[in-house]
């Protein structure tokens, strides 16, 4: 026991997942907050005791039971309506990808049992990357469960967790002799069941009466049962519309809570109000145009809470973006234009940036050297040795104790081409997650249009098609290449008709929806430091032999070919594998709907991005 002690803590950073189990904690009560839902939120890191007791007894990682533990990481949201059950399920499934089915009691005429919902989901990869490359050997899964269960049964949680999930004694042994008292504890849970469900249809038959009396805003507050401030009044334009016509408060008296948490979930920071309830219901169930004119100027959004007051702490930095290549250089232009049409353009961003505090920039580009507490810029500008670099420090404004680094350059060497680099970093508070790990500066399109960056061949925002033989090989040749810099996407066709005769955008002459994703989409996100092809269904079998794939497996597959002396060079996405792609963790889940395509496409993106930031 002790020596696999040792190997849990060796493996495992405890104070890298605590601060991970915060973020998870954080992001799932800003979500119910954010509706007005009352809850109280616990989490827990399992101990390395506890994960040592589980392995060592057989239970996970054994050829007989293979399986993994999957509650390193546990949170338990404690709901004082039992109706929240069904809405918090909907939310956690909507925002993180979950593993398996909800576990939750199976229920008889003659049994009651504790009101709980258990499910286990895969660490968001925005968290979870950020704490560790390698997974650990141990028998432990990279997710976390979150219970739900009501104020009722979370005192008699304890006892049962206790007394019967952690007892060495069957449940009959344990009461045996005194089955009258497991009777009397069998009628405690009923009670406690009946309880949650009385208090539900309470609130419903208050909301009722206050609706025949006219007391509006105690049956919009009975009925969604929101956190709302004792000073927020209803407007007195909606009462006089409710006094006038019964039947207009009718329909907000019988529209679904659920329908209301859920618009309250699309907005960032809701002003939570009576007023609000009545503009989110009206847009989406009543649709009366008098209420709708009134609530035309309801704010939708609050004051935004200020950041929690930090500690000093040593900065972190990290690298969120770096490019180093050849710019094009064409026998039809002279390289001292091009030298400086690149140099302008990496000026004027940095200008653009930095003016309004700095305001003694030149507008013409120059050598330049300013500062002030918090910000800084140089350039250095010798065209006459075609070399231009610049160095920007600022203070990020929006995150405590965070600062940005910007360096980019323009050289000449040794074979008479330009050679550009550029490197974005951020120094943090050590500890401190961001929520942006990537940053593509929004120079680099331009920058790729005007003057051209080459990785053996130009890179630009759009997909390149492959349309016959030719093309097949000029591509194959870019793939094997040991000199090639960037990853390459091949995205594959996967049948040459539009499937039931649908139409989406077309590209090259191609209808979208006879790719498994959009590869025009996707080459506008990361063209200009990744190589994006789509190739032609035509194609399929001389790309089949390329990655030994049969072709039928090869229709609307996905290839990610890496640059020479990276580990794993070749990555191949199966159409099957796709199709079954979903979102780790999306907050927007409420704002559209979310298909396999979109989540497959933003999977690619981030793995793009993460390569980027790893290999800088």
């Amino acid at each position: 026991m002790e020596t696999l002690q040792k190997q849990i803590l060796c493996e495992i950073d405890f104070n890298a997942i605590t601060e991970l189990c915060e973020h998870l904690s954080d992001a799932v009560r800003e979500m119910l907050e954010s509706c007005g839902m009352y809850f109280r939120l616990f989490s827990r890191v399992k101990s390395v005791d506890s994960i040592a007791e589980k392995i060592a007894k057989g239970r996970y990682g054994t050829p007989e039971n293979p399986k993994k533990i999957q509650d390193l990481v546990g949170l338990r949201v404690i709901l004082y309506y039992y109706d929240d059950l069904s809405i918090c399920r909907d939310i956690m499934e909507s925002t993180f990808q979950m593993i398996d089915d909800w576990s939750k009691p199976k229920y008889n005429a003659a049994e009651f049992k504790a009101t709980k919902i258990n499910g286990v989901f895969r660490f968001p990869a925005e968290y979870f990357s950020l704490y560790k490359k390698e997974s650990w050997s141990l028998p432990i899964d990279t997710t976390f469960e979150i219970q739900f269960r009501t104020v009722f049964f979370e005192g008699w949680h304890e006892i049962e967790h206790d007394m019967r999930y952690k007892s060495l004694l069957s449940d009959s042994d344990f009461w045996q002799g005194k089955e009258e008292l497991s009777r009397i504890l069998n009628c405690i849970l009923a009670n406690l069941e009946l309880s949650d469900w009385a208090l539900v249809q309470l609130f419903e038959e208050l909301s009722y009466n206050h609706y025949k009396r006219k007391n509006w805003e105690l049956m919009l507050k009975s009925k969604y049962r929101i956190k709302i401030l004792a000073n927020e009044t209803l407007d007195p334009r909606i009462l006089s519309v409710f006094d006038r016509d019964k039947e207009v408060a009718k329909q907000f008296f019988k529209a679904s809570r659920k329908t209301l948490i859920k618009e309250l979930l699309k907005l960032d920071h809701p002003h939570l109000s009576y007023n609000l309830i009545i503009r989110l219901m009206n847009d989406c169930v009543v649709h009366n145009e008098e209420l709708r004119e009134i609530c035309r100027d309801f704010p939708l959004t609050g004051i935004e809470k200020p950041h929690p007051r930090q500690e000093l702490s040593r900065l972190d930095t990290n690298i969120l973006f770096r490019l180093e290549l050849p710019l094009l250089h064409k026998k039809t232009r002279q390289l001292e234009s091009e030298f400086h049409n690149a140099a302008a353009i990496l000026y004027k961003w940095a200008r653009f940036k930095l003016n309004s505090v700095l305001e003694d920039i030149p507008q013409e580009i120059s050598a330049y050297d300013g500062a002030l507490p918090g910000y800084r810029l140089k350039t250095v500008y010798r065209p006459e040795a075609f070399s231009f670099s610049m160095d920007l420090f600022f203070v990020d404004l929006e995150a405590p104790g965070t600062f940005w680094h910007v360096s980019a350059s323009i050289e000449l060497v040794e074979n008479g081409g330009l050679f550009f680099c550029h490197t974005t970093s951020r120094d943090a508070p050590k500890g401190t997650v961001q929520k942006i790990t990537f940053l593509r500066p929004s120079y680099l399109p331009d920058l790729c249009s005007r003057v051209g960056l080459m990785d053996i061949v130009r890179i630009g925002g759009k997909a390149n098609f492959i349309k016959n033989k030719e093309d097949f090989d000029t591509m194959a040749e870019l793939i094997s290449n040991n000199e090639r810099k960037l990853p390459l996407i091949a995205v594959v066709q996967y049948t040459s008709q539009p499937p039931n005769g649908s139409a989406w955008e077309k590209y090259g002459d191609y209808d979208m929806t006879t790719f498994t994703i959009n590869g025009t989409r996707l080459a506008k996100v990361i063209g200009h430091y990744c190589h994006v092809y789509m190739i032609d269904y035509n194609m399929i079998h001389y790309f089949a032999g390329m990655i030994s794939l049969t072709p039928e497996k090869t229709q609307g597959s996905i290839c990610l070919f890496r640059p020479a002396g990276s580990e794993n060079q070749m990555q191949i996405f199966t159409r099957d594998m796709i199709i079954d792609t979903r979102f780790d963790f999306n907050r927007n889940a409420f704002h559209d709907d979310n298909i396999y395509e979109k989540a497959f496409r933003h999977k690619l993106v981030q793995m793009i991005k993460n390569e980027n930031v790893m290999e800088a």
